[in-house]
């Protein structure tokens, strides 16, 4: 056999370093692969970890908002009512509360009926829940007794229908708190029960009540009229912190107040809960200086109970 002429030997070492620098980038190739699905996998797993974070529950105290996140992440309350809207008025931006009949008899329940109707005279249709409800329905007396939260069913046509019994003659109001289209409304409409009325004077301001056997505290700063102030409540049951506080309307607390003597209304969202000390908290804003009356219902495994204070915003 003849030795391998030089063209031959110099092709083969040539073929043979190809060789071996593809086999070298192959593996740097795989190396780095390998080093950006470790670093994609970190990255999810932490992702992971802040999205269950959002919805763990610190502590043992079961501290949390009452507030809700939005598609960011970021903290979002309430929608504020429109301008005119504190439910002193019929009409507020456009909207007008329309109801069925505004004279009842005392002690008879009664189907009563509402429409929201548009400036053309139409009624709304479209509506979205705030705490868990198409609408709030606060009806008072004048001297701010008789209190009630209702929710009513909304039917076809517009037609909100609700059971609604007034306890005494007197001249009431019913404030529909509702929102649509993205904005949110407090209208009323006055309603009368004939008969002899007498009014029941305003119980001075104090900083407790009592409500179906639960003690009710409140603690606040000095409240000033058009700034927020942080209102906390302590319920208590023989003496001890009410831990055992069930949801009510997707919250653990709802907080209405009205300012005499012409009904202002302020619907007030929750900020915090300690639940294992009883304690709701709400961040109040109150527009005008005055007295108000404010109603706090909180739910047990007995029902839902009504706490009333007054208080007055310097």
């Amino acid at each position: 056999m003849k030795p391998p002429s030089a063209l031959l030997i110099g092709l083969a070492i040539v073929a043979a370093l190809a060789l071996i620098g593809w086999f070298s980038i192959s593996q740097s190739s795989s190396k780095s692969s390998s080093s950006s699905i470790g670093a994609m996998t970190m990255t999810t797993t932490a992702g992971s970890q802040n999205e269950d974070m959002s919805t763990m529950d610190h502590g043992s105290a079961h501290t949390t908002t009452g507030m809700t996140m939005d598609e960011t992440g970021s903290m979002k309350g309430m929608i504020p009512l429109v301008a005119g809207a504190d439910g002193t008025k019929a009409s507020a931006a456009g909207l007008t509360l329309a109801p069925a009949h505004t004279t009842l008899t005392a002690r008879r329940p009664t189907r009563w009926q509402l429409r929201i109707t548009d400036k053309t005279g139409m009624a709304i249709t479209d509506f979205e829940r705030d705490q868990t409800k198409l609408m709030h329905l606060i009806v008072v007396r004048s001297d701010l007794t008789g209190y009630q939260h209702l929710h009513p069913m909304l039917g076809s046509g517009g037609v909100f229908s609700v059971e609604l019994r007034l306890p005494k003659p007197g001249s009431y109001r019913a404030i529909a708190d509702f929102t649509t289209s993205g904005k949110r409304y407090a209208i009323g409409a006055s309603l009368d029960v004939p008969g002899m009325a007498t009014e029941s004077p305003l119980p001075a301001e104090a900083m407790s009540a009592e409500a179906d056997g639960y003690s009710v505290m409140v603690v606040h700063k000095s409240v000033m009229a058009g700034s927020e102030a942080q209102l906390d409540f302590t319920i208590e049951k023989d003496g001890k912190p009410l831990s055992a506080l069930l949801p009510y309307l997707g919250a653990y607390g709802h907080l209405v107040a009205l300012r005499k003597p012409n009904l202002a209304y302020s619907h007030v969202h929750p900020t915090s809960e300690n639940r294992a000390k009883g304690m709701i908290g709400f961040g109040a804003e109150f527009p005008r200086s005055g007295t108000y009356r404010l109603f706090l219902q909180f739910r047990t495994s007995s029902g839902v109970h009504t706490a009333p204070f007054t208080i007055r915003i310097g």
